[in-house]
């Protein structure tokens, strides 16, 4: 690690480092190419199909807050990406689907990330990639015993 690396002073997990490089060169990318960062792109992929979702919903399945996911979907309704409606059950709940512009610009969001993973993925022999794609495997099925 150089001396500019901040994570160097503070000892960070490598992992945590890792994960933290990976979201960052993404959310670039996306930001650059398609005007859209990460985050945004991930309230997408729970939006993806046609039928309304709750902003409650989307939150939950993201692990945010309602707070953080509602100032998104208002950035993104100003930008035509998705339209916002007041549930006809519950007036208090807000739908949210996904505009056509909206599924444009996820499904060229998705063609960014996969090429993406593809190019990191050629960095690794495929041994490694073997072993990467059963650590992660791993830590997946971890994580969902723990919620």
């Amino acid at each position: 690690m150089s001396a500019k690396d901040p994570f160097e002073k503070n000892k960070f997990p490598p992992l945590l480092h890792l994960t933290f490089i990976l979201q960052q060169v993404s959310d670039d990318l996306l930001t650059k190419k398609v005007g859209v960062g990460l985050s945004q792109t991930r309230i997408m992929s729970v939006l993806h199909s046609s039928v309304p979702r709750s902003q409650r919903l989307v939150a939950s399945r993201l692990g945010q807050t309602e707070a953080n996911v509602s100032r998104q979907l208002r950035d993104m309704k100003k930008h035509g990406l998705v339209s916002i409606a007041k549930n006809k059950k519950d007036g208090r709940q807000k739908d949210v689907t996904l505009t056509s512009k909206g599924t444009k610009t996820y499904q060229n969001a998705e063609k960014i990330l996969k090429t993406q993973q593809s190019n990191l993925l050629r960095l690794l022999s495929g041994s490694e990639v073997k072993a990467f794609e059963r650590a992660a495997h791993n830590l997946n099925v971890q994580h969902n015993l723990e919620h």
